[in-house]
Order: C-alpha cells, then structure tokens, then sequence
C-alpha cells in the first residue's frame, strides 16, 4: 500500500470537544487530501452531529446501539466488528485506551492494519483489572503505538516500547487577534471536562486563597461533565459565586480563549494536554501543574509559562497571585507562548503522522506475507 491510496477507519467513543476528537478531524482531513477514503466510526455517539466539522466527503458514523446500558460494552464490540466486516479498511486508527482494547478486540482475524493511538496517562487513569489485562493484550496486536509524549512512551512495556512512536497534538496558528486592554484586570481561564482528572477543585481552592488580594479577577472553568454539581457547590462554599463562572463547553471550538488573559492547567494528570498547547499558541500567560504526563515537554518554567508541583494548592495560589499583579511579567510570558506551539506545528506532526501510517501498513503487509509463506511451507 506505501504511496498508494488507502481506506482508513478511525474509531473514536464520541463526537464531542474533547482533545482526541480534535486531533481525529485534523488527521482524517489531511488523510483525505492525500486522496485516501476516510471513515469515522463513533462507537459511543448515538448520532453523527459531530462539534468539529467534518468534509461531506468523509462519512461519519454512529455506532452507539440505540438501547439500555445493559450489555453496551459487548453490543457496541459486535456493532464494530460488523461494520468493520462490511468496510473491509485497509487501516484502522482507533484513539483512547478504551476504544483501543475494543477495537483490537473486533479487528481480530480482519485483515487491516492497526494502529492504537493513547491519549491518556494509562498508569494514573481509573481502570479496572479486566480492562487492564485486555488492554496489554490489546497493544500487543497493534503493529504502531502511538504515544503522545516520550514519558508515556517510556512508561509502556519493553515488548511495546519497539513499536511506539511519539507524535504529540498539533496545535494550528490561532485566527484573529485577541484584543487584551492594558489596564483591565486579568482574567483567568480553565477549560476542559468536568472530571476529577482536571483538578478544578484544586483550582478553586487556589483561587479562594488570593482571592481577597485580587478582588476585581475572575476566573472561567469551560466545560461539561460529572463533576459540574460537585464544582458548583464548592464555588458557593467558597464564596466565589460574583467571580467564578461555569458556562459550559464553549459555543464554537477554542471559543474558550477569547475572554482569556491567564490560562491555568489544573490537571491531576494528563495525556496531553491540548488546551495548554491552544492558550500558548492564542498568546496567553499560562500557569500548569506539573502534572504527568505532557506539561514539562511544553513548558520551559519560568521561560515561557509557570510549572507548579502538581497537585501543590499553595504554590498554585502563589502562581495565581503573582502572575495576576505581575504585567511585565504576565507581557512577558504572553509573547513567548507562539513561538512554543510553532514547535508543535501541523506540517511537523502531519509527516509523523503520514510516516506511522506507511510504517503500520509495511508491518502488517510483511507480518501477512509471512503467515502466508509458513502455510505454503506446511
């Protein structure tokens, strides 16, 4: 297949805003431009609305069975493993540990490669046992591993580590100008899915210890998930009702940036983490935990951003606080941002990309043309 025109499948769970759909929508269309037939399988999506638009040319498709919970993970297995059936891909993609097991599961004695692409820190995620042991087994099947960040790569087994390659997010250069007043007080921005993972407590309570010193800042949590009731009942037991907001997933993607002067990586950890990459790029002082995994591979402390111990409440008040009276330095910070994401550019990331995908198909063609050299032998 090298150079020639392929039908590529990515698995994704769902539609929606999060990081590993962005970065599926950017890949499928250059794929596309390359000139290959792409599909998008949405195994948890219940529709084909997706938040970032995909080409007519690409067919989207939801594969959630439409009925109770019972059973779901089996049903949404054979729903793949069917349509995988009738697509006959000469590649499969699939994005997060979940999907990845899944998908590996359905593509067992199907004659595609694959490749599983993980966007989370597997060693700190909740998973359970039965997960745990279907997903080494899963990557073992996997021809390319594709890890985000040379930690994670590190991190996987040294049978795996062979066929991993580390390919981080790819961050666009942002439209438009982003109009800061000089002289208005700073407002500070979080955005991601209302989880334990994101650390918004931790944030909160950051906020609530300078607040006092910093009476005209707000601060901005975009989003959605479980935690939202959790979060608003610590906003109001901390007295940050007039200056914390929680409206949301914002209206249209990297919408979160424009009201933002400092953006503030919470995060317990992190595969990696995309919306850090988006405020440096937007030209947005940034505070970041120093979380695993991703962050210090961004961020150069104290040069272009502030790294805090992770999970250190204290020392991110610290941050918060300095950073919001400090205009010189919050100047300074601003202008480094653009030229850190220039180093995650989209015409780097895209030929990694390209080159994992021609690597996993060489692999899979050789691994096939051995199984059919030791029949002939038999």
């Amino acid at each position: 297949m090298g150079g020639e025109t392929m039908r590529i499948a990515f698995v994704v769970a769902g539609l929606g805003a999060g990081g590993a759909e962005k970065i599926v929508n950017i890949v499928a269309h250059h794929r596309q431009d390359q000139g290959d037939e792409i599909h998008v399988l949405a195994i948890n999506a219940n529709d084909s609305a997706s938040f970032f638009p995909y080409d007519p040319g690409i067919a989207v498709e939801a594969l959630s069975p439409a009925c109770g919970r019972s059973g779901m993970t089996l049903r949404r297995l054979f729903a793949l493993r069917r349509r995988l059936q009738i697509l006959k891909p000469d590649l499969v993609v699939s994005f997060l540990t979940k999907v990845n097991v899944l998908t590996s599961l359905a593509s067992t004695g199907l004659p595609h490669a694959l490749i599983a692409s993980e966007r989370n820190n597997r060693a700190r995620q909740p998973m359970n046992l039965v997960w745990r042991v279907l997903f080494a087994g899963a990557l073992r099947r996997s021809s390319v591993l594709v890890m985000q960040t040379e930690s994670a790569a590190r991190d996987l087994p040294k049978i795996l580590r062979r066929r991993s390659v580390t390919i981080p997010n790819l961050v666009f250069p942002v439209e438009g100008e982003f109009v800061r007043k000089p002289g208005t007080p700073p407002r500070i921005v979080a955005v991601g899915r209302l989880d334990r993972q994101k650390g918004f407590d931790l944030l909160l309570h950051a906020f609530a210890r300078v607040r006092s010193d910093l009476d005209t800042v707000s601060l901005t949590i975009f989003g959605e998930g479980p935690e939202r009731d959790k979060l608003e009942e610590l906003v109001g037991h901390l007295q940050l009702r007039h200056c914390v907001e929680l409206p949301g997933v914002s209206a249209s993607p990297g919408g979160w940036l424009r009201p933002g002067d400092i953006y503030v990586l919470s995060s317990r950890f992190e595969g990696f983490p995309n919306a850090l990459l988006e405020a440096l790029s937007a030209g947005m002082a940034t505070i970041s935990f120093d979380c695993p995994w991703g962050p210090a591979e961004i961020v150069s402390d104290e040069k272009d951003g502030i790294l805090v111990g992770a999970e250190d409440v204290g020392g991110l008040a610290r941050a918060l606080q300095r950073l919001a009276t400090d205009d010189a330095l919050r100047e300074r910070l601003a202008a480094a941002g653009p030229g850190v994401a220039a180093r995650f550019a989209p015409a780097i990331l895209l030929d990694k990309w390209d080159a994992a995908i021609s690597r996993s198909v060489e692999i899979h063609r050789r691994l096939a043309a051995h199984v059919i050299e030791m029949g002939a032998i038999r």
